[in-house]
């Protein structure tokens, strides 16, 4: 089973430009899975800020709320990756599933879908983690390292629980990319381009 965990968090109902940005994501992600004929998915929208309705429940997808949001001190991306591990234990996901994790305000691109297109090869390549190394700042690796983008990966189940929890001075990405050294490196497919368009801390989106 492939599960696509989208993360989200919506702090003000009445902000229509988030609200635009996740329901294009979603949708050019819903749109990208049908064209390309990807068995076996399920699409989860992780949201953390409680309990509610929310505008997330007209999209067409399953969506699971936790409240970790609220967790002091951490960077936003450890956030999300215990939305992550919320997602995980709520559908009973299993070590061997695949899932794929993306940023919900982020869009893919219509005609580069390198990372897309390899999630549908999953049935016959088998891969463990599909992965762009280094900062959207930094020049991308053909070879593991100890950076990687977490707008749009993917990994097994049973890699992602291996995660270590961040220290003060780190970044989730670091520890995103230093779970890829348990994994077979034929069984890592390393990407220069993912294909989506991202806007980390701003609404000024470039693609990746």
């Amino acid at each position: 089973m492939i599960y696509f965990i989208v993360t989200t968090c919506i702090l003000d109902e009445n902000d229509l430009t988030r609200k635009n940005q996740y329901q294009t994501g979603i949708q050019k992600l819903q749109e990208k899975i049908k064209i390309l004929s990807i068995p076996n998915t399920q699409i989860v929208i992780v949201e953390n800020n409680g309990k509610r309705h929310t505008y997330l429940e007209f999209l067409g997808c399953q969506v699971h709320y936790t409240e970790n949001n609220k967790i002091q001190n951490v960077d936003k991306g450890y956030k999300e990756l215990e939305d992550v591990f919320s997602c995980i234990k709520e559908f009973q996901i299993k070590d061997d599933d695949f899932i794929v994790k993306m940023t919900g305000r982020y869009i893919l691109d219509d005609c580069q879908h390198n990372f897309m297109k390899t999630v549908s090869q999953l049935h016959k390549t088998n891969y463990d983690c599909i992965i762009r190394y280094n900062s959207y700042a930094s020049i991308p690796s053909l070879e593991p390292t100890h950076d990687c983008i977490t707008g749009l990966i993917g990994m097994r189940c049973r890699y992602i629980c291996q995660i270590e929890q961040i220290q003060p001075h780190e970044v989730i990405e670091w520890k995103w990319a230093k779970t890829t050294f348990l994994i077979e490196k034929s069984k890592i497919c390393i990407l220069s381009n993912l294909g989506i368009h991202i806007c980390p801390g701003s609404n000024d989106y470039f693609l990746v």
